[in-house]
């Protein structure tokens, strides 16, 4: 059936079959059944629907106290609203669209329309849980608690289920099966829940009275969510058959079309409070109560077409084909329009404004704050399964994807996110495993063409994927200002900061393609292919994930302990990723059949930027600047700040792959073969990566922090990095058979692998470690360093080539090639700082310890690693060639900087600064370049040949600076410098190749 231009209308049909009955079945959301019929009946339209006024759905709702009642508990209710501009689904339960079985004779077609070019938006409002202004009396002992509510909105263009279930004995399909969904968004689609409060506010009046304790409460908000969605296009299309045997005369096909130029706007938001707030005018503080805020949930999506589509045949006997007929899932999507997701929440956690708080426990803890936005979205299936055999199919996966919208983006962001108080006196705070997050994706794709029986024979499977971005932005920001503490002073307290995550991840188009055979028997004369194409126009693709302080903030900490570990921050940023697969696997052997991946990108414009850091709002645009973790405060004195285990990395790729094919049984015979094809192309556009943290202690109204009281500080095994890159590929192949390769032809094993790129590859990791000062009347405490490692890494293309031939017993006549290409022009830098030391201005005292420290910066024009690997069991016969290739040209510059300063000077008893690297690394081409034959002593070999061939114009220059230097005073007892290392290398071309050709 042939799809017209979009905003074409097309009737919806139903024929032969009782399309009354149906057009019943679909709007009231009925499944139909026919049985058996000896002719064709009569045709009426299934389904058409246009909507071009305003669709509003508005819910203004408040579920809450408004008094603090001794146990007072709001859970479970829910504030929702929904709004819908065109709606085709089925009953609750309903399996089908279309059920038939047993129906002879038919042209069964599911065919739905759909055009919205109206506004439809929804709006949730209101707050949910304890809200009391005027808290008087005594409340000593008294709990509450916020669960397990709800509210969203949600705000559709149009939604569609079209599916079709054929079942039966034996299934015979003479006439032609048609699925088909189109459908058209113009209006805008707004879906936004805005909250002023959800939780625990409690305002206390009536004066300094003991008889207004409110001691030893117990307080709690968990598992709340707040949601908001908007979605222009979603559908669900599909054909199922399943019988006995089924006979396909005629083709059957799953097809969605769908265009929005919609604005779509996703805005969940919690603008007050999400936690427990309490305040209150009587002078005394909070004591002995324990407040928790844990499991809750703000989440904001944003998408213009969404679908998915599957043709399934399953067959409990045997599944025949006829000639030129094809089993196809196709799915086409544009969009055009702005699409934005928007989740937030200002005051994440515990916010206790009384003058005071002291023996109190404060945990937040499994939070999460997340966006995610999808111009085009999609899931494809071509399936046949059966016990039997598989003879003559032909299977289609066909998916088509193109971003025209001015951008894509989603936003994830807390002003605070923990505990604020005042004066905090011999308190426990925990904030861990709170998560927020963000992701933007123009165009995904998930597409899968399979086949698997008993027999497979004279089949195809092929699957087929087009992305193209014209011109759409994509960008994905998560920012949480603070995570962990604020307060006035901190003085016995505890604070745990450990297991937060901050992410944000933004792709201009991603696709996970594969195509695979599988038989218990035998799989002869058929194919597994998959052609993946990519292709960038221009547009910016850019994510950041960002902080200000992770930790605590204070003017003073006294004998308190702070531990900040294991948390999490990462920014990802890729043009176009593909994930490639074609597979051909049969246990009693594979003859003459062919498994096939081709996999293109070109991006022809536009910066890939990633970016962990903190970010200050600097006209124009807002720039980096250094995250915190660890403690920020004017004075530190008694107790302890460990820093420990923190993770961050930025990575900006702009083409991403990773191809594989496979062939595998007892045995490959015949001329069957594999290839494996990746072409990658970078016009113009820079790959932009950055890091930039500082660890340790911090002053507030000062430059560095007095430590004094014998305060202690221990900064251990956190990793930063940054990693850009051109182009990337991962590519394998392999043939194996458990007994022999090649018997009745030749075998070709093809892997071919091309790169070039133009645009400047940079990485950039900045880490300062900050130990503070000490004064001599009051004593520091020791101070170690050790374990932390900085790096950047700067490639403009890298390349993992690896191809593989195994058999059990003998190979005949294989034709193993590897070749690889690469070329880059643009210019390529790595540049890593790390400084762990102080100066003879603010010497400490104790012991200092700064051990194993790592900096370093990796820069490449290209980089390759090429391996070739035969092994058979017996003999590899003289009919066979193996052969490598290995070309690579680069004329951009390479620069490599790395800076490592661990100093330390100390009034203390000993210092020791050892095992602290600095390195610097730039080439021009590197390759390593590997071929293994083997066979066993005195057997046939085949030919062998390995040709390396690099060119290089461009400046290459490593650097490294810094220094290792120990000082002390005439009472320090030790100081030791030892084993430190600061290397810098610089290579034009680099080359290792090894063949082996010999014996196993």
């Amino acid at each position: 059936m042939s799809h017209k231009h979009p905003t074409f209308l097309r009737r919806a049909r139903l024929a032969p079959l009782a399309a009354a009955a149906a057009l019943i079945a679909a709007t009231s959301g009925v499944a139909l059944a026919q049985s058996n019929q000896s002719g064709p009946v009569s045709v009426l339209p299934l389904e058409s629907q246009i909507s071009t006024g305003t669709v509003n759905a508005s819910n203004a709702s408040n579920a809450q106290y408004t008094n603090f009642p001794s146990n007072g508990a709001v859970t479970g209710n829910g504030v929702d609203a929904l709004a819908i501009g065109n709606q085709h689904r089925l009953a609750t339960g309903a399996t089908a669209a279309l059920t038939i079985n047993n129906q002879p004779l038919m042209q069964p077609t599911v065919d739905i329309a759909q055009q919205v070019s109206g506004t439809v938006s929804s709006t949730t409002t209101g707050m949910v849980g304890v809200n009391a202004a005027n808290v008087i009396g005594n409340h000593d002992g008294d709990t509450a608690s916020v669960s397990n509510n709800e509210a969203t909105s949600t705000a559709i263009g149009s939604t569609a289920v079209g599916t079709m279930q054929i079942t039966g004995t034996a299934v015979d399909m003479s006439t032609p099966a048609t699925a088909a969904v189109s459908q058209t968004a113009a209006g805008a689609v707004f879906g936004t829940t805005s909250l002023t409060q959800v939780g625990i506010h409690l305002n206390q009046t009536g004066g300094a009275n003991p008889a207004n304790a409110m001691d030893n409460l117990g307080l709690s908000v968990s598992g709340n969510q707040v949601d908001a969605s908007a979605q222009a296009n979603t559908t669900q299309a599909g054909i199922q058959v399943q019988g006995s045997s089924v006979n396909v005369g005629a083709d059957a096909s799953s097809t969605v079309d769908q265009v929005s130029t919609s604005t779509v706007f996703g805005i969940s938001s919690v603008g007050g409070l999400l936690g427990i707030r309490v305040q209150g005018t009587p002078n005394r503080a909070m004591t002995d109560s324990t407040l928790s805020v844990s499991g809750n949930q703000v989440q904001a999506s944003a998408g213009g077409n969404q679908q998915t589509s599957a043709l399934q045949i399953t067959a409990s006997g045997d599944v025949v084909q006829a000639p030129g007929t094809v089993l196809a899932t196709t799915a086409t999507q544009g969009n055009g329009g702005i699409v934005l997701a928007s989740g937030s929440a200002t005051t994440l956690g515990i916010d206790n404004q009384k003058p005071g708080s002291a023996n109190n426990s404060y945990s937040v803890a499994g939070n999460s704050v997340s966006a995610q936005a999808d111009g085009n979205s999609g899931s494809n299936r071509t399936a046949v399964a059966a016990a039997g055999s598989i003879d003559g199919a032909v299977l289609e996966t066909t998916n088509s994807q193109t971003l025209v919208s001015p951008v894509v983006t989603a936003g994830a962001n807390v002003l605070s996110l923990g505990v604020q108080t005042l004066d905090s006196s011999d308190d426990t705070m925990s904030v861990s495993g709170n998560l927020v997050q963000a992701q933007a994706q123009g165009s995904s794709a998930s597409n899968q063409t399979r086949a698997g029986a008993s027999n497979i024979a004279g089949s195809v499977a092929t699957t087929a994927n087009t992305q193209v971005n014209a011109g759409g932005a994509v960008s994905a920001g998560a920012g949480a200002t603070r995570i962990g503490s604020s307060s006035t002073s901190l003085s016995g307290s505890s604070l745990t900061v450990s297991g937060n995550q901050v992410s944000a991840d933004a792709t201009a188009a991603s696709a996970t393609n594969d195509a695979q055979l599988g038989a218990d028997n035998t799989v002869t004369q058929s194919a597994a292919v998959v052609m993946n194409t990519q292709g960038h126009a221009f547009g910016e693709v850019e994510a950041s994930a960002s902080s200000n302080l992770v930790g605590a903030a204070t003017t003073s900490a006294s004998n308190s302990t702070l531990v900040v570990s294991g948390n999490q921050f990462s920014a990802s940023a890729a043009s176009q990723k593909a994930d490639n697969l074609a597979r051909i696997n049969a246990t009693n052997g594979v003859v003459d059949s062919g498994a096939i991946v081709v996999n293109v990108q070109d991006h022809q414009a536009g910066n890939v930027g990633a970016t962990v850091a903190d970010f200050v709002n600097v006209s124009p645009a807002p720039q980096p600047a250094p995250m915190l973790i660890g403690l920020r405060a004017d004075t530190a004195s008694g107790g302890s700040l460990t820093v420990t285990g923190n993770q961050g990395a930025s990575d900006a790729i702009v083409n991403q792959a990773n191809n594989q094919v496979s062939m595998a049984g007892s045995r490959v015979d015949g001329s069957s073969g594999a290839v494996l094809y990746n072409a990658q192309n970078v016009s113009s556009g820079n790959a932009q990566s950055l890091a930039w943290v500082n660890l340790g202690a911090d002053g507030n109204s000062v430059a560095d922090t007095t430590r004094a009281g014998g305060h202690e500080l221990v900064v251990s095994n956190n990793q930063f990095s940054a990693n850009a890159s051109q182009n990337q590929a991962v590519n394998s192949l392999e043939m194996s058979a458990v007994s022999t390769l090649g018997t009745g032809g030749l075998q070709p094993a093809l892997l071919g692998s091309v790169q070039t790129s133009a645009g400047e590859t940079s990485a950039t990791t900045q880490m300062d470690i900050l130990s503070g000062n000490s004064v001599a009347t009051d004593a520091s405490g020791n101070t170690t360093i050790t374990g932390n490692q900085a790096s950047s890494m700067a490639r403009a293309n890298v390349a993992n080539n690896q191809l593989t031939l195994a058999a059990g017993t003998q190979a005949s006549d294989q034709l193993a090639v590897l070749a690889n290409t690469q070329g880059n022009t643009g210019a390529v830098s790595a540049t890593t700082r790390l400084l762990a030391g102080g100066t003879a201005a603010n010497r400490l005292d104790g012991n200092i310890t700064t051990t194993g420290n790592q900096a370093s910066a990796v820069a490449a024009g290209n980089t390759s690693l090429n391996s070739v690997q035969v092994g058979v069991g017996t003999a590899l016969n003289s009919g066979s060639g193996v052969g490598l290739i290995n070309a690579q040209s680069n004329s951009g510059s390479i620069a490599a900087t790395a800076t490592l300063n661990a100093d330390g000077f100390t009034r203390g008893s000993s210092l020791n600064l050892s095992g602290n690297i600095a390195s610097a690394t730039a080439v021009g081409n590197n390759a390593e370049n590997v071929v293994n034959v083997s066979a066993l002593p005195g057997q046939q070999m085949a030919s062998a040949a390995l040709t390396s061939n690099q060119v290089n114009s461009g400046n290459v220059s490593a650097t490294v600076s810094g220094s290792f230097s120990a000082s002390g005073v005439p009472g320090t007892s030790g100081i030791n410098v030892s084993g430190n290392r600061s290397s810098a290398v610089a290579i034009g071309n680099r080359s290792t190749s090894s063949m082996t050709l010999g014996v196993q």
